[in-house]
């Protein structure tokens, strides 16, 4: 009976300073520990890595943490899943990351009523399949949500979202310009090659149609150089004070390398457009890989750099062709608004494709090879009607954010 009398629990009077303390810190736990996510998430974190949705890529985290074990695509985002570190990272087709969720066990304790009462009442609650998603502003960027199943009603996940790059994720435009010199049956191919080509990017995070959702643009010209027009371009491009992105056929460029030399020295980017201009989709495996080096080769013997972009001709491309590239360290650029200079050769229609259509982060698609001169003639009017409407016009490196160069 003793023995049993000793065990018995005290009253809260009868228990001692340090007791109380650490029985009130084993209650107040849970919420010490929805606290402490709270001034994590406030830095784009989860306690469960220490990686961040303002910085990080994940390149950066596979340097750490080796492959995921998986990744899954989802819309125009990609998510990696670590089993072990239970953690999954979202992220843009650049790599950046912008979603942080936490599997964390702990978790799974807490219920809507003991985050309204730690945390306070929530922005939004979302309903989903099976699930209520909790949402908290923390600050401009950053939204922390909670996951929490029908079933329990207890969180499953939380995630830390920085709003402005997961926008990045979803930001894919759609291919502008139109053209009264075409038949019925070209523009309606035409359409059809557009569709096509924005639904393929969506597995295809090295292949580039626009730029972020900034105000910003590219001017990109293709199919020089020549004698006549691209150095007419180069130099208003520099009375503007403006950086062209130049996509130079190989075998024309190994004719003018003076002027491609003249492009690069004026602080334009020189890229490849292919060695012989033609469709690379029609070409076996190693033949689209010559075309690629041989491009490369030649540029580089000039400039003195290897370009890090391709545009293929004809905007064409498939899978094998995305893998060539990648595996060569090239990025395939595409466009966003086309002027059809090549159909339509009229400076005010060229004009108007351009500041009817414009949008953050177009890739503008123009032309500098010898028959071209009324592009050049337009070129004047563009930029100046790209710069009154607020827009920065940028090298595809800083549209893009990735590199020019290999």
């Amino acid at each position: 009976m003793a023995a049993c009398s000793a065990q018995k629990p005290k009253e809260a009077g009868d228990l001692n300073q340090s007791e109380t303390n650490q029985e009130q810190k084993n209650i107040d736990f849970p919420s010490d520990y929805l606290t402490d996510i709270v001034e994590t998430a406030k830095k784009g974190m989860t306690d469960t890595s220490p990686f961040n949705v303002f910085s990080n890529t994940i390149e950066q985290v596979e340097m750490q943490w080796e492959e995921p074990v998986r990744t899954d695509h989802v819309g125009n985002g990609f998510y990696a899943t670590y089993d072990k570190k239970n953690t999954v990272f979202g992220f843009t087709a650049k790599g950046e990351i912008y979603d942080i969720r936490s599997y964390k066990k702990q978790l799974q304790v807490f219920s809507l009523s003991d985050l309204k009462e730690v945390i306070g009442e929530p922005a939004e609650i979302r309903t989903g399949e099976g699930e209520k998603i909790i949402v908290y502003n923390l600050s401009k960027e950053i939204q922390l949500k909670f996951i929490i199943l029908n079933e329990t009603d207890k969180v499953d996940h939380l995630s830390v979202y920085n709003e402005e790059r997961g926008e990045q994720a979803g930001y894919v435009l759609d291919l502008k310009g139109n053209s009264d010199q075409l038949t019925n049956k070209q523009w309606q191919a035409m359409q059809t090659w557009r569709s096509d080509i924005v639904n393929f990017k969506e597995n295809q995070p090295n292949l580039y149609i626009n730029g972020r959702n900034e105000k910003k643009i590219s001017l990109t010209f293709d199919d020089g150089p020549d004698e006549i027009v691209t150095p007419k371009i180069i130099e208003i491009l520099q009375n503007h004070h403006v950086k062209g992105n130049f996509f130079f056929i190989g075998s024309e460029a190994e004719k003018y390398p003076q002027v491609v030399k003249n492009a690069y020295e004026n602080g334009n980017l020189v890229l490849s457009h292919s060695y012989h201009h033609v469709d690379l989709t029609t070409l076996s495996n190693a033949e689209q890989a010559n075309e690629i080096n041989n491009a490369g080769l030649a540029i580089q013997t000039i400039i003195g750099k290897e370009p890090a972009m391709i545009r293929p001709p004809y905007g064409e491309t498939n899978e094998t062709l995305i893998e060539n590239a990648k595996d060569k360290g090239y990025s395939v650029i595409i466009w966003s608004i086309d002027t059809l200079d090549w159909s339509q050769k009229d400076p005010e229609n060229i004009i108007k494709n351009v500041t009817d259509n414009l949008r953050n982060g177009d890739i503008i698609l123009m032309h500098s090879d010898s028959e071209k001169t009324e592009t050049a003639k337009a070129l004047p009017t563009i930029i100046k009607a790209v710069q009154k409407k607020g827009f920065e016009i940028v090298g595809l490196d800083e549209l893009l954010g990735v590199e020019a160069y290999q």
